[in-house]
This record gives C-alpha cells, structure tokens and sequence, in this order.
C-alpha cells in the first residue's frame, strides 16, 4: 500500500514504505482523533475539546488556532495528507487497507482474531497526549480489543488446546480481575487440562475478588459453570465439535433473484452481521434465504442453524426465544443437565458457545424485532426473513433487502419450472393471462401450477379463466394446504394490524384509484392526516401497501382483491367512503383551481370529517393537478357507474 497509518500502538505514519515524522503537540492529537474515526465527520467543536483536553479558554482563539493547526499537519504529511475540509468540521479519506484499525476490525469481523490482534503494537496512541481523547477514543478502543481476544480464547478452547492457554488466562485475571468472561475460559482450561481442584479455587477466587471489589456475587453463566465443574461433568471435560446442519432442503422449483442472491453474497463476504429479507406475505422470502444458505454453506464450517420463528403463522403463538435457544442448543448436543433454566442463563450459554465460530443462522419468519434480538450471536452470519420491515435491527447495522413481485419472465420461468415447457408451449395464451392474474407474487404461481399438476385433466385455459371470471379469484388459488392458501396467508399478515390500520386497508381495497397519498386515504377513511399517515405507516411496515413514490402509496391487485371481499365481509360503509374521497378531491381541485384561474369561484366550506388540500402557490396546485387528475377523473367515473 503507498500510504499506511497507525493507531493501534504509537502513532505512525508511513508513505511508499518510509516513515513521516508527524510534529508533537496539537498536530498529532488531532491526526489521531481524525484516524479513529476515519471517513466520519468530525467538527470543529469536537476537535476543539480534543486538542486542548475539554475546552479552549478563549473559543474564537482556538478555532483559528485549529485551522492553524490543520495547516501544520497537511504540511507535514505531504504526499500522505489525507485530512479534508468538510461543511462543520474535517474528516480523514484514508484508503480502505491504509489504517490497521480498519483491517483489526475487518479480520475480527471474518473471525480471523489471531491476525486481528496481531496488528497491536502497544497501547493505542500511547505517544499522544490527550487525556480527553484517551478517555473518550481509546478505552472503548481496549475493549474492542479485549472482546476479540475473548473470542479467539474461545475458540482455542474449543480446539482443544486448553494446556497452552493457561498462563495467558492467569496473566489476563490478574490484568482485569472483574472480567467473568475470562474467568470462566480460566476454569474452563484448568478442568480440562485435567486440573479440576484449581479449577474449583479460581471460582473461589473470583467470587472474593467481586464480593470485596463490588459487593456481588459471580453472575449465572460462571456459576453454572461452577457447578459442571464441581460434578466433574464428562461433556464440559472435553472440546467439542459439533456441527450442526439444520437448514432444510432448497426448493427445486426456485427461479431467478440473482440480484438478491448476489447481495446476500456480498454481505456474508464482508463478514459477520446480520441481513433482513423483507416483502409482503407468500413473496419468496423463506425461498430465497434458505436456497442462498444451502449454496452458502460450506462457508460456514462451524454450523447452520435455522428455525421458523412462526411470526405470521395462521395458527399458533410465534415461538419464543427462550425454545428457539433450547433448541439450537440441543442442535449442539448440549445435554439437557447443562442448559439453564433461566432465559438469561441460556442466551449465556448460547452466546458462549457459538462465539467465535464460522456460524450461520437463519431467523425464518420473524414477528418482530425483539423475537430476533436474544438469538443473535457473538459473530457469525444471520439472516432473518420477516413481512415486517424490522426497523430497529436495521437502526442497528442490519442490511435490509426487499423482494418485489417477480417480473413477467421470472414468473414464466417459475411455471415452467413446476410444469415443465412442453405443457406450457401447448398454452401459450392462458400463460401470459395466468402470470398476469398472479401478478409475480410467487405463491400465488405455485398454487396455480400444484392445480394443474394435481388435475391433469384441468387445461392451463381452464384455470385460467376460473380465475378471470369468478367474483373471489381467492378462493381458487388454494393448494389444499392451510398454510399455503394465499388468502389464508394474506389474513395472517391482516390480523397483526391495529383497528384504524385494518380498517383503512379494507376500504382502499375498494377504493378505484391505484396510487394514494396520505391526505387521500385520510379522506377515504375519515381520518384526521396525522391518524391516517400512522395507520398507512403500519401497513407499509407489514409490506401491505407500499410507498412507490414519495408519499405515493399502492398495493398489489391480489391484495386489494383481499382487501375488498374484507371489506364486503365486515359490512364497511363504502358508500360513504367513496362519497369523502370524491368530496376531497373536488374541494382540492377547487383550491387549485383559485390559485390558476386568479381566484375564480370563492373556497366551498368543508364538510364533516372532510378536510381539502390548502396550496401555498400556483406551483404547488398545478403539482397536485399534474398528480392528481388522472385520479380524480377515474374515481368520477367510479362513482357514475357504480
């Protein structure tokens, strides 16, 4: 690499191989702080509070003094400056392999924790003086570090070389005596390096050390540890190496999604996280997450574990945490005496065990966020399926991929996957009306061709117009099973939903406008906006509707099929449904209209729960016409012959 810096140690930098002397003082405190937060923003305030250690005595002073200081550092860098000048502040545009943070983090990341921490020289930045930046920058730095060489202490225990960890355990419980986790790998390498009795002593010396140091007790994970210990259990005696192989067969019948296949792809590459699937109800998400694992797999040497949460089960509760643990650890061959009773103790257990290991775990089915979070692991790869949009694993770093409708092609392939060409070539006509009936949702094409294949002697042509002329199309994309009838399906999504948010999605089933903007379908429901925009948030949340352009929101034709024989079952009153939304879009045409036609016509009043768009401009009216009158003209037409 032509350019290298590092933190994890002294400061160095280096360009084409030798060494630059960066000035002492505020200079290299502030290349340090830039470096610890390489490609991240950092501003003036910020640096301010690092250089002079809490705050400058004279604000106006020292904002010079750090462009000043800015300049010196640029100087002295030369061919290796990378400190840029950004709007608030200044950020340092290091290349990707040029900082040993970033590669410590990206081999920590693969599981590669030897290597990781070999890159450390030193305590970080031990050269640089800056009590602000040490207490704020570097600590959590250390235990970055401490958390990795756990995990590489893990995994050489469970490789069976617990005679050589020994010492680096007692040296590690003397460098951080509060630290359980190193405890209990200590004892761990003392019982199974056949030294049960000091095993015993070194629990007795971390329980003194916490009762002294905190006034506690050893938490439930080192206590149950104690215990194996103490019965001289067998199975704590020797490392184990199970692997585990749940995943359940791929699907002869999967087609296309090689864009989603390749992000999946990308993401276990770039090493362990966690990836959301998400789409609305019979899309394919299970298809493709557990097809990718089964090609995936030997990546993942360690293990495969999946479970069916049943988040959106028809039936049943969703599964809890506490059983999907108990499971897995019995997937590991965990005998029944060593798993805790305690939820805590067994996500302990759990996370103990699969930590450091080449993991995958697929999360099939999520309800929601707080489902997944206790059986995330220390490491590895998780992919979790959900009709859920799972926000807040997303906010936490997860990579979120949708799956839309299959196209026209992908939806043919599908076909002629489960019927086979010859079928499919006598039938080309009822084809292309079935892949448009079916509209890409892939459940909705399996359960037409399990149709075909279970009645011979039903012709393509004949399914196909069943499906065109009845009143409830629904009712015959039914495979026979009650968790893949696709109206069985949708209502599983459907009953999760709030009363207002059930409510709305039933009457815009019959509302004959494609497209809705919130202040629309507030009309449609009789809704104040606010109370309409968080009833459309939750069906865009449970992939019901869909926003398909900013503030433009839409659903799929088998859903709002769904959502009109809901209606039609509940007794809504679409009439009047109908009559607000034909009243909203008059009343807004007409506001328009006074801003383009110079005033024409004085404002209609409002009726009752009724509340019409208001314009600030003739800009903003002509945009709502440009958007609007398309739809306003079909619902016109609507209502004329209805």
């Amino acid at each position: 690499m032509t350019v290298e810096f590092r933190v994890l140690g002294p400061l160095e930098v280096r360009h084409a191989g030798s060494p630059i002397v960066v000035p002492a003082g505020k200079a290299r405190v502030l290349l340090a702080t830039l470096l610890l937060r390489a490609g991240e923003v950092v501003t003036s305030d910020e640096l301010v509070e690092r250089l002079w250690d809490g705050g400058a005595p004279d604000p106006a002073r020292a904002r010079a003094t750090l462009q000043m200081t800015v300049t010196r550092l640029r100087r002295a860098l030369g061919p290796a400056n990378v400190v840029r000048t950004v709007t608030g502040g200044y950020l340092a545009d290091v290349p990707a392999d040029g900082l040993d943070l970033r590669r410590f983090r990206s081999l920590a990341d693969a599981g590669r924790h030897a290597e990781a921490l070999a890159l450390w020289r030193g305590a970080p930045l031990s050269d640089v003086r800056s009590d602000a930046l040490h207490r704020l920058e570097v600590v959590p730095l250390e235990e970055e570090r401490l958390g990795v060489l756990a995990r590489r202490l893990d995994a050489d225990l469970a490789a069976g070389k617990a005679h050589e960890l020994v010492t680096e355990l007692r040296s590690l419980v003397r460098a951080h005596p509060l630290r359980e986790r190193f405890r209990a790998q200590l004892m761990l390498a003392l019982y199974r390096a056949d030294r049960q009795a000091e095993a015993l002593a070194a629990y007795r010396a971390a329980r003194e050390v916490l009762a002294a140091e905190l006034g506690v007790e050893p938490g439930p994970a080192l206590r149950e540890l104690h215990g194996h210990i103490l019965v001289a259990d067998p199975d704590l005696a020797r490392a184990r190496s199970v692997v585990p192989h749940l995943l359940p067969p791929r699907s002869p019948h999967f087609v296309g999604r090689d864009a989603a296949l390749a992000d999946l792809s990308a993401c276990a590459e770039a090493g362990p996280g966690v990836v959301v699937i998400d789409g609305m109800a019979g899309i394919g998400k299970t298809a493709l997450a557990v097809h990718w694992a089964n090609l995936a797999a030997e990546a993942f040497p360690d293990g495969r574990l999946h479970v069916d949460l049943r988040g959106f089960a028809p039936t049943g509760e969703p599964v809890p945490p506490g059983e999907v643990i108990r499971g897995f650890l019995d997937a590991f061959e965990v005998p029944p005496a060593r798993v805790p009773a305690s939820f805590e103790a067994r996500v302990a257990l759990y996370r103990r065990l699969v930590g450091g290991r080449r993991l995958l775990v697929v999360l099939d089915n999520a309800g929601d966020a707080d489902q997944v979070r206790p059986l995330l692991p220390d490491g590895g790869f998780v992919v979790v399926t959900s009709r859920n949009r799972l926000t807040g694993l997303v906010a936490g770093g997860a990579r979120r991929i949708t799956l839309e409708p299959l196209d026209d092609a992908g939806s043919r392939a599908l076909l002629d996957r489960r019927l086979g060409p010859d079928r499919l070539a006598e039938h080309a006509a009822a084809i292309d009306s079935l892949v448009r009936l079916c509209a890409g949702l892939p459940l909705a094409l399996a359960v037409v061709a399990t149709r075909a294949a279970v009645n011979p002697h039903f012709t393509l042509a004949d399914i196909a117009d069943q499906l065109e002329t009845e009143h409830d199309p629904l009712e015959h994309l039914d495979s026979g099973e009650e968790d893949a009838r696709v109206c069985r399906v949708f209502w599983s999504s459907y009953r999760r939903l709030g009363p207002a948010a059930a409510r709305l999605f039933r009457l815009l089933g019959r509302h004959p406008v494609p497209t809705v903007s919130v202040p629309a379908a507030a009309a449609v429901a009789g809704l104040p906006v606010p109370d309409a925009a968080a009833a459309i948030a939750e069906l865009t949340e449970a992939h019901l509707w869909s926003e398909d352009a900013p503030g433009r929101y839409s659903t799929h034709s088998l859903l709002r099929g769904y959502a009109a024989e809901l209606s039609a079952t509940e007794g809504d009153d679409t009439d009047r449904a109908a009559a607000r939304a034909l009243t909203w879009y008059a009343l807004t045409a007409s506001n328009a209209a006074r801003w383009l036609l110079d005033g024409a016509g004085p404002p209609l009043p409002p009726p009752d729960r009724v509340r019409p768009a208001e314009f600030a401009s003739a800009e903003e009216a002509s945009a709502w016409l440009d958007a609007e009158w398309d739809d306003f003209v079909r619902l016109v037409r609507a209502g004329a012959t209805g």
